[in-house]
Order: C-alpha cells, then sequence, then structure tokens
C-alpha cells in the first residue's frame, strides 16, 4: 500500500511540475531553448483572442493579423528566427535574457528594436506567450498584443 500511495504522489508531483510557469529567466530560456520550433495557436488583443488556431475570430476594433510568424525558432546564441505566413523566407531577430527587469526580450537584429517580451510567468515546458504594447493595432489607444506558441511536433 505504500508502494502504491508514493507511486501516485510521486506522479501528481511530476504533473504539476510540468504545468507550471518558470521561475525565473534562466529557466524560461531553458525552456524556450528545448523545443527546436514553436508554432502559433492564438493571438490575443488586450486579452481577447482574435485568432485561435489559424481562424480568425471577429474583434470590436476590426483589427486582423493576415501577417504573422506561424512559427518560432529561438537558438542558444540569442538569435530567433520567426516565419511569417506566405512568406519563403525567414526573419532574423535577436533575444537577450535581462535579469534586473525579469524578462527575455526580442528585439530586430539589424535596428536593434521593436518590443516583444516574454515573462516567466508565461513559459511553461510546451507553451509560452510573448507579448508587446502598442498604439498601432488601435491608435490612439494602446493596445496589448499577445501571441501564444505551443512545441510544434514535426
Amino acid at each position: 500500500m505504500k508502494l502504491k500511495a508514493s507511486l501516485f504522489f510521486g506522479i501528481i508531483t511530476t504533473l504539476i511540475a510540468c504545468h507550471r510557469p518558470a521561475d525565473d529567466v534562466w529557466e524560461a530560456k531553458a525552456c524556450l531553448l528545448a523545443a527546436d520550433k514553436w508554432q502559433l495557436e492564438q493571438i490575443a488583443m488586450d486579452e481577447v483572442p482574435i485568432l485561435k488556431n489559424g481562424e480568425h475570430i471577429p474583434h470590436i476594433s476590426g483589427a486582423r493579423f493576415d501577417r504573422h510568424m506561424d512559427w518560432v525558432s529561438f537558438k542558444e546564441d540569442g538569435s530567433f528566427e520567426g516565419h511569417f505566413v506566405g512568406d519563403d523566407t525567414t526573419q532574423h531577430y535577436q533575444w537577450k535574457v535581462y535579469v534586473p527587469t525579469k524578462v527575455i526580450a526580442l528585439r530586430d537584429s539589424a535596428t536593434g528594436t521593436g518590443g516583444w517580451n516574454i515573462y516567466p510567468r508565461n513559459v511553461y515546458e510546451d507553451t509560452f506567450e510573448m507579448e508587446t504594447r502598442s498604439t498601432v493595432y488601435d491608435p490612439p489607444r494602446v493596445t496589448k498584443l499577445t501571441l501564444r506558441y505551443s512545441i510544434l511536433n514535426e
């Protein structure tokens, strides 16, 4: 009976550990690097899904994201590759761990600009979210845009 109870609690502990967010930027980094590629699962605008599993969902703002990265990949050297739907090539960016602000940030490789942030609280073993805030999508209002990716199983 003791063996069954310890086995049960071991399985439960493992399941809980696999479905918890990263504790810090270093654990988040390890999770992001563990997958070869991540596929887009959902785009949300101010927490409301507007694209899910490749299907557009009408939004009060009228925003549509016909151009978006359908898959992304993180490399150990700090490079980030993203493929935009319909493109023959991929785009390259840089990512960096910022310990003081507890974030992993993506920037355009050529300009060093851009503002996609990945917080450890949004990184799991099999999914992650990156977010930005901008007035581009619904001017002049600042909008939070969140992209959720899951591991791409090829």
